[in-house]
């Protein structure tokens, strides 16, 4: 049996063993690290010895304990870094097999040349040696400057780095801007890269390139599952995306962001879009998790996604329901279940919590059950929207929301551009079930979100409309 294929069977079963009683989304977080750092903090990892590797963005890589406790300077960078904008020490990636070859490698931007680079460090008593530059390209500018990487199937190395500034990067073959790159862990280039040519990155086609496409992507995730790789994309305005990572293809920036519309088939749709109407600042996501631990079994199988930006409609934790199974290439419905955190890199701990690196001021927090949100019988208190019946529909569909307590709701829906097209509820409503038609007989067939926000909670759920 192929591994794919056993990943495949164990996230099924994990689905049907899922406990039949639920847990109110009622979650908070406690304060594991304050870090204190200069500027932020970017990125971090989990070490042997319940230790973590964390990076600040003006001058090293450090460890830390969990207790809080300064253990070493991992790499001292401040001598090297080239800083401004979104510039400095941006990443942290262990090696797959770090418990031998106790490899480490950092995403940073360097002054001696002006060029991004990445390092390979062999960790030694929790102090970095050995280095070996793996990766070099010239920074054309000081924004989208990415920096994320992560391991995937066949031991190969992602690596995600914005458009540099420039728009027109993201569409050029030549270039490794606005694009994730797919490289060995010595820096070499996979032969089966979709558009290696001659190898020589310098000339043709940028021979690492594994998509493009993209603008400013801050996190990528690789799903225990089934080894699909997703990508968060932060958006020019408020069209920020998840998308779901397939090799070759072009994600559309900047010729559209979010759904495209009209629908190009050239281009690869998100996931997702987290689609502000309040324009500035967005939501930003950055990292991305895919649950499999044993903390919350309600988030089995689940993307939970983080943001940089105090958004005035979207900020928080969000838990995204991934849809076509098993290949859970599509969010079928998603929601805010932890209003008000923010953070630049989101990990899950061998202890099956999650951990949510800040970045300024830099600290590590450990998102956890608020005991006081859940009865004793374990009854779901929580708010609930349902899909809307029936599914496609054409031209009246029904839609159902439930409230704990009495509050002020709206429920509105919007096209695929994002635009708001009718509000349906925009009141104060009794705690308690309730239920809305809506009648589309003056729009067009497609695809169209329905959002409810009452109290701090915000759900939003796609619906499809056939004529």
């Amino acid at each position: 049996m192929t591994r794919n294929v056993k990943y495949l069977m164990a996230f099924i079963l994990f689905m049907l063993l899922l406990p039949g009683s639920s847990y109110s989304q009622s979650y908070t977080t406690e304060t594991v690290i304050n870090f204190g750092f200069n500027h932020g903090g970017t990125s971090f990892e989990f070490l042997p010895g319940n230790k973590i590797i964390v990076s600040d963005q003006d001058t090293s890589v450090r460890v830390y304990d969990l207790n809080g406790n300064f253990i070493s300077t991992f790499w001292d960078f401040k001598d090297s870094v080239l800083l401004g904008g979104e510039s400095g020490i941006l990443g942290i990636c262990l090696d797959p097999s770090f418990s031998v070859n106790h490899f480490v490698y950092i995403y940073y931007t360097s002054k001696i040349d002006t060029t991004l680079r990445i390092v390979r460090l062999t960790e030694n008593n929790d102090v970095g040696t050995n280095p070996l530059q793996i990766f070099r390209h010239f920074r054309q500018g000081g924004i989208h400057v990415g920096g994320y990487m992560c391991f995937g199937p066949q031991y190969k190395l992602f690596v995600l780095i914005g458009n540099n500034s420039f728009q027109s990067n993201s569409q050029l073959l030549n270039n490794p801007y606005g694009k994730i790159l797919r490289l060995n862990p010595n820096g070499s280039i996979p032969l089966d890269n979709p558009f290696y040519d001659d190898g020589n990155p310098l000339t043709g086609n940028d021979d690492r390139i594994w998509v493009y496409g993209l603008r400013n992507g801050y996190g990528m995730y690789i799903n225990p599952f089934n080894d699909s790789l997703y990508q968060s994309e932060n958006g020019s305005v408020n069209k920020d995306e998840i998308n779901f990572i397939s090799k070759g293809r072009n994600y559309g920036f900047p010729h559209c962001e979010g759904y495209c519309s009209p629908y190009n088939p050239s281009f690869k749709q998100p996931m997702m879009v987290i689609d502000e109407t309040v324009m500035l600042p967005s939501y930003a996501p950055t990292g991305l998790v895919i649950y499999n631990g044993s903390q919350f079994p309600e988030w089995i199988g689940k993307l939970l996604v983080i943001g940089i930006s105090p958004n005035d409609q979207f900020t928080g934790l969000i838990k995204g329901e991934l849809g076509n199974m098993p290949f859970a290439d599509t969010i079928s419905s998603w929601s805010v279940i932890l209003p008000g955190i923010t953070g630049t890199c989101m990990k899950q701990g061998i202890d099956g919590h999650i951990y949510v690196l800040t970045y300024s001021p830099a600290a590590l927090y450990r998102i956890i059950r608020d005991l006081s949100g859940i009865n004793g019988n374990h009854e779901n208190i929580g708010y609930t929207l349902s899909q809307n019946y029936p599914n496609p529909f054409n031209p009246v569909t029904s839609i159902k929301y439930e409230i704990p307590q009495n509050g002020f709701v709206t429920l509105k829906i919007f096209n695929v551009l994002g635009m708001e097209i009718s509000t349906l509820v925009n009141q104060t409503k009794r705690q308690g079930t309730h239920e809305v038609t809506w009648s589309a007989s003056d729009f067009p067939g497609g695809v169209y979100f329905y959002e409810l926000n009452v109290d701090g909670f915000s759900e939003r759920k796609k619906m499809v409309l056939i004529k």
